[in-house]
């Protein structure tokens, strides 16, 4: 399969911004992905490799894509960055200086070209590892053509600016493999218990919709969080509710899912990030404590002055963040 479709569709997605002609060329895409290749395209819709929860990123600054783009094109870094402080997006400045390059005859990137590249650029690390994904990223954009160019510029960078949601690949999931909108619901459960997109893709691209529905909660694979809703006084909660709901008291912490299985420990934040590091008090607390050799709990981590007995403000967590993350 050709990155070259991925790019042409990522084009037609951008030009819109409703959602059922999303929708439509998502189906379409999806529709001509074979299954073994179906969660590989679902992520770099996403504008990922892998679901959130493991951790792996490409992340590279701009700056080190405009010495990529200069490595592939032959044109010079200084030019390139006037480029982009006009036209503002990498994408954009990349698909440019493709263009103004000499026309070569390219053999065609394939989705797994670009998949594997980008894989080893986001495992690409320890000394003298930033000139190694200079290189690989240069290598990579020297292959592609111009609109290519511009969606792999983008990927890398972390700025794809589709605009699509999850939930509406999910509305293509359904309509492609689970023979309609009616196969949603089972297609959205599948995503809720695994924070995987690309794992629900390869199960109803294989399986169907009876496949999804095997879907289980499971130690290790963060199940996504059902977050409240604002508004603004407690009378238009009381209206919505019905009038009546219950309420407790807000801690001021950081939401955590706890997964536990023998004495191995993870925690997830409430956007699906592994932040195990970060806490390592709390894992060892889970590891005295939790008798459970297999377990998934939910909490509040908040900071607690042991000699005060009170609890300390957020910002004390971030501090954390930036000692351990």
């Amino acid at each position: 399969m050709e990155y070259r479709l991925l790019a042409e569709i990522f084009s037609k997605i951008e030009s819109t911004t409703k959602r059922t002609a999303m929708t439509n060329f998502l189906s379409e895409l999806l529709g001509k992905t074979p299954p073994d290749l179906i969660d590989k395209v679902v992520y770099l819709v996403q504008g990922k490799l892998y679901p959130d929860f493991l951790g792996i990123e490409i992340g590279m600054a701009e700056k080190l894509v405009i010495r990529a783009v200069s490595l592939a094109t032959g044109l010079s870094a200084r030019e390139i960055e006037e480029d982009l402080s006009r036209t503002g997006d990498i994408g954009d400045t990349a698909y440019e200086e493709l263009r103004k390059a000499k026309p070569e005859i390219k053999k065609p990137l394939t989705v797994s070209d670009v998949y594997t590249a980008l894989d080893r650029i986001a495992k690409t690390a320890g000394p003298g590892s930033i000139e190694v994904k200079i290189n690989m990223l240069a290598q990579l954009i020297k292959r592609a053509i111009p609109l290519e160019a511009k969606y792999i510029a983008r990927t890398v960078t972390k700025k794809l600016r589709l605009g699509v949601a999850d939930m509406t690949i999910l509305d293509a999931l359904a309509i492609v493999y689970g023979g309609g909108r009616q196969s949603r619901p089972a297609v959205e459960r599948a995503y809720n218990v695994t924070s995987d997109l690309g794992a629900v893709a390869q199960a109803i691209a294989r399986g169907g919709v009876e496949a999804v529905k095997k879907f289980k909660v499971t130690v290790g694979k963060p199940i996504r969080p059902m977050l409240a809703e604002r508004l603004r006084s407690p009378a238009e909660i009381l209206a919505k509710t019905g009038g009546e709901c219950v309420a407790e008291y807000k801690y001021d912490g950081e939401r955590v899912q706890i997964h536990k299985q023998g004495n191995e420990v993870m925690l997830f934040s409430r956007r699906i990030e592994n932040i195990t590091n970060q806490y390592p008090d709390v894992v060892q607390l889970v590891q005295n404590t939790i008798t459970a050799d297999s377990a998934i709990i939910e909490g509040e981590i908040v900071a607690f002055d042991p000699e005060t007995n009170e609890m300390r403000p957020f910002q004390e967590l971030m501090r954390r963040r930036r000692k351990y993350g």
